[in-house]
């Protein structure tokens, strides 16, 4: 009996080690999945989307217009015709991709038809992902975007081993199944943080979205990753980033730090830039797995800080996510096509590619420690709020001078990263049950958190945090005595 109650004890500890993760936050994961089946010429070599890259620019176009767009279409979350319209589009240009191989004539006909369908069923459902990670903690949406990737990583191994109707029949499936779980994600959301109609006009972050530029060229220019079955998103490289990132918030949570992603990111890039296949037998699978790690590292990174940056300072997240997704999309072609003209010779011993690779690791090293060296997670990145609409002026403006107002004080009383955090959830009259679940951590620690910020700032009450922050306690509904 003692041994049994200390095995239940041992196990309770492990579980709470475990972030709670419903299976409806792994849709953005499970969407990646179609784009790994149907967006891949090796498995429709009739129906090549990948070539000059037209399915990314298409795509990329389409974001840049509903960035553009984004102050008259926000949210697209209300828009009740817009998860069917979504799927529809999933589902037709994969049904065009498919009946391809059974009728190669009409190969020609479906090509434009599909791709066009295909790009803004892409889009769209980015930018839907997008505005409900700008609604949620950063922490969260790394936990959740990272969890997604090792979903649709077994997904797309599972996928490789189907015959070819169960295969057309689960790509059709999976788009539902991720606007499925987008549209329960939501129902998991109070009312009151669902995205906003109205939005104001902010300085755009372009240092966070340059560096991932640079190394979105950077992982381009291994052109051999594109050429895999199915796709690079099943690859040991993509499993191996989003690990880390899960086990890192999994066993560390309020302390781990984001600081890590970059700091292995580049050293990984860098490594990628050596050509191994040169060198060692099977070289190249070092490398192209270093290029991939690196880049989802870093995908990981930017969705991170660009949805803080719609959590905690009321940036549009349509408007933000849909600029950074498609200058990526530009930047990895742009490294595909920078790729094939190094190698243009078709010639191992290129003379342009050792001083070009050394070119763009300096830059690298240079641009990343640069930006990221002293930057936190709660960084404005470089975003002001320059010009709110008049619809909700008050609301965005209160919202903005919050975030930029905690931020001054956790500099000022040396307030730690979680302890900052803590401190604008209490500002937005979040009690310390609803920042427990916020943030995955223990309601002890959280009263231990809000103590030590009381403590450090000479508070004794939320209504003095109120009162020195400018928070009038009736927006929220919440006493302002509530003690630590």
């Amino acid at each position: 009996m003692i041994r049994d109650g200390s095995n239940k004890k041992l196990l309770d500890r492990i579980w709470d080690k475990i972030p709670p993760t419903p299976f409806c936050f792994l849709g953005m994961g499970i969407f990646r999945v179609w784009t790994g089946t149907v967006n891949d010429s090796a498995a429709f070599p009739l129906v090549d989307f990948s070539a000059y890259g037209y399915f990314d620019i298409v795509t990329a176009v389409f974001l840049l217009c509903l960035a553009a767009l984004s102050r008259w279409i926000v949210p697209l979350c209300r828009k009740p015709f817009i998860f069917p319209l979504t799927g529809f589009f999933m589902i037709a240009c994969a049904c065009m991709r498919f009946y391809t191989v059974l009728h190669p004539e009409l190969a020609a006909t479906l090509t434009t038809p599909a791709l066009f369908l295909g790009a803004l069923g892409v889009g769209l459902i980015l930018m839907l992902w997008s505005e409900f990670y700008g609604c949620i903690n950063p922490l969260r949406v790394a936990l959740y975007y990272s969890a997604g990737i090792i979903v649709s990583v077994f997904l797309l191994w599972i996928f490789k081993g189907l015959a070819f109707y169960w295969l057309w029949a689960g790509t059709c499936i999976v788009p539902v199944v991720s606007l499925g779980c987008l549209w329960r994600s939501y129902k998991t959301l109070p009312e009151d943080e669902y995205p906003h109609a109205s939005w104001g006009k902010f300085s755009f972050p372009w240092k966070p979205i340059l560096v991932v530029c640079l190394y979105s060229f950077a992982f381009g220019l291994h052109e051999s990753i594109f050429h895999g079955y199915l796709s690079y998103s099943s690859g040991e490289g993509d499993l191996f980033a989003a690990l880390f990132v899960y086990l890192g918030i999994m066993l560390r949570r309020e302390t781990f730090n984001f600081s890590l992603i970059w700091k292995l990111a580049m050293p990984l890039m860098l490594l990628s830039l050596v050509p191994f296949g040169l060198l060692l037998p099977g070289g190249s699978w070092l490398t192209d797995v270093s290029a991939v790690a690196s880049y989802t590292l870093y995908t990981i990174l930017i969705v991170v800080i660009l949805s803080n940056l719609s959590y905690r300072y009321g940036v549009c997240a349509l408007w933000i996510f849909g600029i950074e997704r498609a200058v990526r999309l530009i930047a990895v072609q742009a490294g595909i096509g920078a790729s094939q003209f190094i190698w243009a010779a078709d010639a191992p011993q290129s003379a342009a590619f050792v001083p070009t690779t050394v070119i763009i690791a300096v830059i690298i090293v240079i641009v990343t420690r640069f930006f990221f060296s002293e930057k936190q997670l709660s960084s404005p990145w470089g975003v002001l709020l320059e010009q709110p609409l008049d619809k909700n002026r008050e609301a965005y403006l209160e919202k903005n001078r919050i975030g930029m107002k905690c931020r001054e004080l956790a500099k000022q009383y040396d307030l730690t990263t979680r302890e900052e955090e803590i401190l604008l959830l209490l500002c937005l009259g979040k009690k310390p049950a609803a920042i427990e679940e916020e943030l995955y951590v223990a309601k002890s620690t959280v009263k231990t958190h809000i103590k030590h910020i009381y403590q450090k700032m000479g508070l004794h009450s939320r209504e003095e945090l109120f009162e020195l922050v400018g928070v009038n306690p009736r927006c929220y509904g919440t006493s302002p005595n509530t003690q630590p």
